[in-house]
């Protein structure tokens, strides 16, 4: 396991450009569509220290604060978050940040943090499918912030955003999301037209 995660941090990964960020002022997560909080002890552990002694809500992962230990915990490895946008947006990227400098990663850090994840694009709060604009994977140890490029061709204006956790780096009882950002343009006056195809 350890070799294996040695050999991820060491591959080399394309830089992307940082595009303009849309902001989630005004955004917010719809707690019926995204994953319970984890409960377990109530503490989220960095360099095997206790930082978080009571239960941190999804709406972190919208704050600018993005300290180590100020993370929302989800049970297991898979989770998602649903979050409705203040305006419809045009996605061109995401940011996820996992607050912790490269310098000072430990395996406790490393083993909570998303490894692959996907992106969905909706137009509806109840669509149940959404459109699929990306499947990555964050690299812990290289910057705490990793911006990934969204496919596009199947895209248009989105009022809701899933971000769906496939895994994390081996931590067995929680993951740990730090900071989701979308990157995109708004509809010009609010208009939100055209349709996001499968």
């Amino acid at each position: 396991m350890q070799k294996t995660m040695s050999a991820a941090l060491d591959s080399s990964w394309p830089r992307l450009t940082i595009v303009p960020v849309f902001y989630f002022a005004g955004a917010a997560i719809v707690r019926s569509k995204t994953s319970p909080s984890w409960i377990g002890s109530g503490r989220v552990f960095w360099q095997s220290l206790p930082l978080v002694a009571y239960m941190r809500p999804p709406e972190v992962i919208l704050e600018p604060d993005n300290h180590p230990g100020n993370c929302w915990p989800f049970p297991g490895s898979q989770g998602h978050v649903f979050i409705k946008l203040p305006v419809a947006v045009f996605p061109t990227a995401v940011t996820i940040n996992h607050g912790v400098p490269a310098a000072a990663y430990h395996a406790d850090s490393i083993s909570s943090a998303p490894k692959d994840f996907a992106v969905y694009g909706l137009q509806e709060e109840d669509d149940e499918k959404g459109t699929l604009l990306g499947e990555f994977i964050f690299m812990p140890g290289q910057a705490p912030g990793q911006t990934f490029q969204l496919k596009n061709e199947h895209s248009a204006f989105i009022k809701y955003v899933r971000l769906q956790v496939l895994s994390n780096w081996g931590h067995p009882e929680y993951t740990c999301v730090y900071q989701f950002r979308l990157h995109g343009d708004p509809a010009p006056d609010g208009d939100a037209r055209g349709k996001l195809s499968a």
